[in-house]
């Protein structure tokens, strides 16, 4: 079985399956914060501030990897590169023939 007859076999392109990754990894890290076993709390302040920073963090970078992937989704498909929207053309070609003559 050749490596793109998986995608096909499923019915996901690749370009979709890239997008969604980043999702998957934050959901996964989600579950693996929220499943873990609690540790007591340290008498230290500071080993207490150290692992709230930690813990925020962590938090923050699943939250970004969810995020990007639905930016990834929804955003508007980019234009081909090679495009120009005609008055700017137009504009262009006016300036340049007025420069020749």
């Amino acid at each position: 079985m050749r490596q793109g007859d998986l995608f096909v076999r499923f019915g996901v392109d690749v370009m979709t399956f890239l997008k969604t990754v980043p999702a998957v990894i934050g959901i996964a890290g989600f579950l693996a914060y929220f499943m873990r076993a609690r540790a007591p709390d340290s008498e230290d302040q500071l080993v207490s501030v150290v692992q709230n920073a930690r813990n925020i963090f962590l938090l923050l970078g699943c939250a970004a990897l969810i995020l990007l992937s639905w930016w990834l989704i929804f955003r508007p498909e980019p234009p081909d590169h090679d495009t120009v929207p005609s008055s700017e053309y137009s504009l262009v070609t006016t300036r340049c023939s007025m420069m020749v003559t």
